[in-house]
């Protein structure tokens, strides 16, 4: 009876560190399992949240390239080579928009080195910046410099020309200096006795006579004084020769009369005498005297009508 009741006992006892076995694998599992569930909603909030960060890098990557390739399009050089280069680094950054926009927001890795090739271009694109910003302001100093030497080479031609004309003008008075002039002209008619007379009947010469004035710029020599005396009312040249010809003006011109003589520089009296072949007429004559190729003095003077009267 005693033996009975003492199995008994050890059956109950088994009996209840069976229960709570169980019971504590059962709370074990439900913790393991509560465990489980706690690691995977964690997991899945940091991979959501990774992505979420992936996807907010990715984006950030494309504007940072979009602004990059926006810089390159202001950039502005005359440099062939600079141009070319700058033409490769668009194409690069086109590659990587296009790869940015294709890549998946999980793939970690490719995203860093995509980070990574944007910051590259990030640093070549300053690089070029500064380059170029360079070059223009060096080009913009030669073109100030460009500048400046024309403007100095046309102040140089304007002086040149400005020293030219006064040259020209100097010479222009050097030469006008040079001409002879002739002063106290006379024009005199006069017959074979040397008598003034004013009557076209009576008259057998005319008497020009005249003072060359003295010239120290005027080169001494021997020269000719030529006269021409216009006879009215046409105003022909009265001559005795078709030959009588000298130049004036690049053409050949009729004189009436010349006289050769030496210059000296000084005051210089002469007369020069025409020999009336012809018949005169009454009227006013014309008389100009040339020498060295300048008409250097003129007068005039009246013949009257012949003192013979017939009814």
């Amino acid at each position: 009876m005693a033996e009975n009741t003492n199995q008994q006992g050890q059956g109950q006892s088994r009996s209840k560190k069976l229960s709570a076995g169980i019971l504590f694998i059962i709370i074990l599992l439900v913790g393991l399992l509560g465990f489980m569930s706690w690691l995977y909603i964690d997991q899945k909030q940091t991979t959501q949240q990774i992505t979420r960060e992936l996807s907010a890098e990715k984006d950030s990557l494309q504007s940072e390239l979009k602004t990059i390739r926006v810089s390159y399009d202001s950039l502005q050089t005359d440099n062939d080579t600079l141009n070319e280069q700058l033409d490769q680094e668009k194409e690069r950054i086109d590659n990587l928009l296009s790869e940015i926009r294709q890549v998946k927001a999980t793939n970690y890795t490719r995203i860093k080195e995509l980070k990574d090739e944007v910051s590259t271009l990030r640093k070549i694109a300053k690089s070029y910046v500064r380059q170029i910003d360079s070059l223009n302001q060096a080009n913009k100093k030669l073109r100030a410099e460009n500048q400046r030497v024309r403007q100095q080479i046309q102040q140089v031609e304007q002086s040149k020309q400005q020293l030219e004309q006064e040259k020209d003008s100097l010479t222009e008075t050097v030469n006008k200096a040079k001409v002879l002039r002739a002063e106290n002209i006379s024009a005199t008619p006069i017959n074979d006795r040397g008598k003034e007379k004013h009557k076209v009947d009576k008259i057998n010469k005319i008497k020009v006579c005249f003072t060359i004035e003295e010239n120290v710029v005027a080169k001494p020599g021997d020269r000719y004084a030529y006269i021409r005396i216009a006879a009215p009312p046409e105003g022909f040249i009265l001559t005795n020769s078709e030959d009588n010809l000298f130049d004036f003006n690049g053409k050949k011109m009729v004189y009436s009369a010349r006289r050769p003589f030496e210059y000296t520089g000084k005051a210089t009296d002469m007369c020069v005498y025409f020999d009336s072949k012809g018949e005169l007429k009454p009227g006013k004559y014309d008389v100009y005297i040339f020498a060295d190729g300048y008409e250097i003095g003129n007068t005039s003077f009246k013949l009257e009508e012949s003192g013979w009267l017939f009814f």
